[in-house]
């Protein structure tokens, strides 16, 4: 059975001692067929002398090994020494697997050496310490050229040399590479090292997958045919989507023209962002020329002043006409406002804000009246922050309040009669533009007299379509009013009782009151 065994694979997280690695060396040195083997994931340190009983148990192995996966061991370039002869005797091995070890820069000129004398063609070095040094020597070995698949993501932070060592090989003609995979969970995956990689596959023709960790949006999977090889460039612009980044425009044969023509940008939702990443947007925006649509809405972790700093003061004040912007559930307050306020106020074609789910208080209100004052806002989202009456004041009293249509108001801090009344008045204005408002909050009851009021002040309201309520007795209220419902208003109040979690069966009623006083149920 061991004479004829091809594949001999230990147990994942294999708890190894001197005494079974002498075992299994044993066995190794009866193999006469054995052609793969797997020692992955050993719980502690596979050092020297346990590599020496693996392999050194009976002398020289003879058996013609093709795939060996010592990953996940722990082990440096001490112990690699120990095993370099053998790993040199075995001609027929192409898939070589040392990934989630201590392995250095020395290492990888060990590694390297291996290289010089065996074709392999799967070399996995994921998480270790190399960096740029010790991947040159790697890359320049004299059988690199067979290689069709290689990992080296999470090793030291990578840098624009490691990339160009990267890029010379990609575009070398001799190159037989297929698979690679690079980056650094660590670390942010620069959009110039991405640009870099691209444009050393246009004269690569072997190049099939492409794997990039560490980008804004998680890993990038890159499938690369000879149809894509011939317009690269419209390539790239398909691939800035996998990069976390939506862009939208109908032409563009370089980077800079996909990023100059941008009219939409969108990071994704729950973005984990981090300084490095914020900077890296910030790049990217400042290179923006058509830009209308912004959205960073939902990072993980509060978005600071020091990141918000470095988003919009890339290179200077940004020249795009940005009309929508959202910074929605990003935990930050008034400080982090009072650092985009310059921004806000300088994009004169801005409609649509939305800064819902942060912690603003009456102080970022009286900031985003500055803005009202400057900016004609027709959509702005305040939703889930932490204004109450005094901060609404200044808002719905600011200069171009009257061009809001839209007003999202709910969930602040907790409404009361105040708060309605500013509202009402509001509403009551001869030149006010709102057609939506949602108001209330989830925390409380929204008073039936409040109701009322909002209800009264529409009487004289011209524009309103629509009104939602939430925090009523029956769950959010959608108001939808047409002309015919603002001529027996009285009327429509009746019929939208019944959404409040109260029927009145009663023949007429003029007013409120009469329809409450003569409810039968």
């Amino acid at each position: 059975i061991i004479n004829s065994a091809t594949k001999i694979k230990f147990p994942h997280a294999l708890h190894l001692n001197l005494d079974k690695c002498r075992e299994i060396g044993l066995v190794l040195s009866r193999c006469k067929m054995l052609q793969e083997l797997c020692l992955n994931g050993n719980r502690g340190c596979l050092g020297e002398e346990m590599l020496v009983a693996l392999f050194l148990a009976e002398g020289p192995y003879n058996f013609p090994l093709k795939s060996l996966d010592l990953g996940n061991n722990q082990f440096g370039t001490r112990e690699l020494t120990t095993i370099l002869p053998f790993l040199k005797s075995w001609e027929a091995l192409n898939s070589l697997s040392v990934e989630g070890n201590c392995i250095n820069n020395r290492g990888a000129q060990l590694l390297a050496e291996v290289l010089d004398t065996v074709r392999i063609r799967r070399l996995s070095l994921n998480r270790n310490q190399i960096s740029k040094e010790g991947l040159s020597c790697i890359l320049s070995s004299q059988n690199a050229r067979y290689l069709t698949s290689l990992m080296i993501s999470d090793n030291e932070d990578i840098g624009s040399a490691e990339i160009d060592e990267i890029a010379r090989f990609l575009s070398r003609a001799t190159t037989s590479l297929k698979l690679l995979e690079v980056g650094s969970h660590r670390q942010c995956f620069r959009i110039v090292w991405f640009e870099k990689l691209c444009q050393s596959l246009q004269n690569n023709t072997t190049m099939s997958k492409m794997s990039i960790v560490g980008s804004l949006h998680g890993p990038i999977e890159i499938f690369i045919s000879n149809e894509q090889r011939k317009n690269m460039e419209k390539y790239m612009a398909d691939l800035m989507k996998s990069f976390g980044i939506t862009c939208c425009c109908e032409n563009g044969s370089k980077i800079d023209d996909i990023i100059n023509s941008a009219t939409k940008i969108k990071f994704p939702h729950a973005l984990h962002l981090n300084l490095d990443k914020c900077r890296e947007i910030g790049l990217v925006l400042s290179r923006c020329k058509m830009l209308q649509e912004l959205c960073l809405n939902g990072n993980r972790g509060c978005l600071g002043e020091e990141m918000l700093v470095a988003l919009f003061l890339a290179e200077g004040p940004y020249n795009f006409p940005l009309k929508s912007l959202d910074l929605g559930n990003n935990q930050f307050g008034t400080r982090e406002l009072t650092t985009i306020l310059p921004f806000l106020k300088s994009w004169e074609a801005l409609n649509s804000l939305s800064v819902e789910g942060n912690c603003i208080n009456n102080r970022g209100a009286q900031l985003l009246a500055e803005v009202l004052d400057t900016v004609r806002i027709r959509r702005l989202s305040l939703n889930r922050n932490q204004i109450s009456k005094e901060g609404l004041s200044c808002i719905l009293s600011s200069q171009n309040a009257r061009y809001l249509t839209s007003l999202m108001i709910s969930d602040n801090e907790d409404i009361g009669s105040a708060e309605i009344d500013e509202i009402a008045r509001f509403l009551s204005r001869a030149t006010t533009s709102l057609k939506l408002l949602e108001v209330g909050s989830h925390r409380q009851c929204f008073r039936i007299v409040w109701f009322e009021k909002l209800c009264q002040s529409l009487q004289n309201n011209t524009t309103m379509s629509k009104m939602s309520i939430v925090g009523s007795l029956h769950g959010p209220i959608e108001i939808f009013i047409s002309n015919e419902q603002r001529k027996n208003m009285e009327k429509y109040m009746a019929d939208l009782m019944k959404s409040f979690g109260i029927t009145c069966c009663c023949e007429n009623g003029s007013k409120i009151d009469d329809i409450i006083n003569s409810a039968t149920k």
